[in-house]
């Protein structure tokens, strides 16, 4: 049986967290989201939620995932749940029925599938109100999702998880001097904004303006063929790397001026964050998320859907003054002590737990 854990910041955990959601062959937003939620917070078990389709994932690894969640429960005080499909809501029924208390965390915007049929949404809501609390990623999100009334009611906003490595560091000062290094990185789609950010670098390369630009992420084999050849139908001085190690896209960040993510399906997009940390230059789509980041800074520039004319005029008026001081706000909206005591304290008041003053050394292993 799992030990009791006391985290960092004064707060002792509940004795055993269940930690669910994500993909065993993916590393996405949501899975790099857990990844980061566990270390910084010290949470040692995670069961992968695997979202059949997704990754390659079938039924059978899907209810495999969700027969040893069952099993595993009655040794777990309380479960974290990461909400990315519909399916994720299975386990959210199956802990309930054993009586454990149950955080949920939406990682979805109106623009994922379960979210634009109302009848489906209205049941996945229906479910989703049977959770102890909702931690919302953004003030907006409850609206987003069309969440009722009391759902709406029993939704906290909780803070995301950046590197920790990004927070301990200044991002640097751009000159912008040279060729400007645009870069997009996502899982490659029309719906990530992969396509709209080949028509930004078409409309710099009409205007005359030098730049240089890179795309990173995977994809399947249509999506990749098809961007090439816009690529080469329209001479483009863009590379696409395939999928990065979070330790090369960081590396990769720094080498470039500004990130371009016209998607409009990301909630409130990780990269958007990581890329300002880094002395980046974020230029994204108006949504709810976005656009609760862009009212923190103006180092953010917001356009309207996939404008591809609109992206570029915004790309040339990087304010690099701007970039600077936006990062320094981030680090300290997002340092990981701060986050360790919010969360803490919501997990202990969830459970029932007092506050100690104690700090252990805790290791995370993923269980399955």
């Amino acid at each position: 049986m799992p030990k009791a854990d006391t985290g960092a910041h004064g707060i002792l955990w509940p004795s055993r967290i269940l930690m669910a959601g994500g993909h065993q062959h993916i590393s996405g937003g949501l899975e790099i989201f857990i990844a980061r939620a566990r270390d910084c917070l010290g949470i040692e078990a995670h069961c992968y939620t695997d979202t059949p389709g997704a990754g390659m994932q079938s039924i059978r690894d899907y209810l495999t995932g969700l027969w040893c969640f069952a099993r595993l429960l009655p040794a777990y005080d309380m479960v974290w749940l990461h909400y990315g499909s519909a399916f994720d809501l299975a386990y959210l029924l199956v802990a309930k029925l054993f009586g454990k208390k149950v955080a949920v965390t939406p990682h979805l915007g109106r623009g994922w599938r379960t979210m634009r049929i109302g009848a489906f949404r209205a049941v996945c809501n229906r479910l989703l109100m049977t959770a102890d609390t909702v931690f919302t990623l953004y003030k907006a999100q409850a609206a987003e999702l069309a969440f009722p009334d009391p759902l709406a009611r029993n939704c906290v906003v909780m803070p995301t998880f950046l590197p920790k490595s990004l927070l301990g560091a200044e991002a640097p000062r751009r000159s912008y001097t040279g060729p400007l290094r645009l870069i997009h990185i996502a899982r490659l789609s029309a719906q990530k904004g992969s396509f709209a950010f080949l028509s930004v670098c078409e409309e710099l390369r009409q205007r005359g303006v030098p730049f240089e630009a890179t795309i990173v992420g995977p994809t399947d084999a249509a999506v990749r063929q098809a961007l090439q050849a816009q690529i080469a139908c329209n001479t483009l001085p863009v590379v696409l790397t395939g999928p990065l190690s979070q330790e090369a896209v960081m590396a990769l960040l720094h080498r470039h001026d500004v990130l371009v993510n016209l998607s409009l399906q990301d909630a409130y997009p990780l990269t958007v964050l990581e890329a300002l940390l880094c002395g980046v230059a974020p230029v994204c789509c108006a949504l709810p998320g976005t656009a609760e980041m862009a009212a923190a800074t103006n180092a953010i520039c917001l356009v309207d859907g996939q404008n591809g004319l609109a992206a570029a005029e915004q790309v040339l008026a990087v304010n690099g003054g701007s970039v600077y001081e936006g990062a320094r706000l981030m680090r300290h909206k997002f340092d990981w002590t701060g986050l360790r005591a919010r969360y803490g304290a919501a997990f202990a008041g969830l459970t029932g737990q007092a506050v100690a003053s104690h700090t252990v050394d805790v290791t995370g292993a993923i269980l399955r």
